[in-house]
């Protein structure tokens, strides 16, 4: 197994700022702040901007879902069905981690 120095990176899980360069095959490893994973981000200042952006994709999911909240020929059963399937989904992904 080999690492890849260009798609590697590393963040600290500490305020202060490390002097100590990693490397990887011999280049230098980039220090992030945030990064994506699975679709979720991860930062250094913890949860709070994974919460701000699930609860953004959730308000996007209800919005594109509006024609369906004011039909009136879907039964309430069916539009609770339809939250709890696509849009509360979406905002308890990964909730555990």
């Amino acid at each position: 197994m080999e690492i890849s120095a260009e798609k590697t990176m590393i963040m600290a899980n500490s305020k202060e700022p490390s002097k100590k360069e990693i490397k990887a095959n011999g280049q230098k490893l980039e220090r992030v702040t945030k990064f994506k994973y699975l679709a979720s981000i991860i930062t250094d200042e913890g949860s709070k901007p994974e919460i701000l952006s699930r609860i953004a994709q959730t308000t996007d999911a209800l919005a594109k879902l509006k024609p369906i909240w004011n039909n009136k020929n879907i039964s309430i059963s069916s539009k609770i069905r339809l939250l709890r399937s696509l849009v509360m989904l979406i905002f308890l992904y990964a909730c555990e981690s």
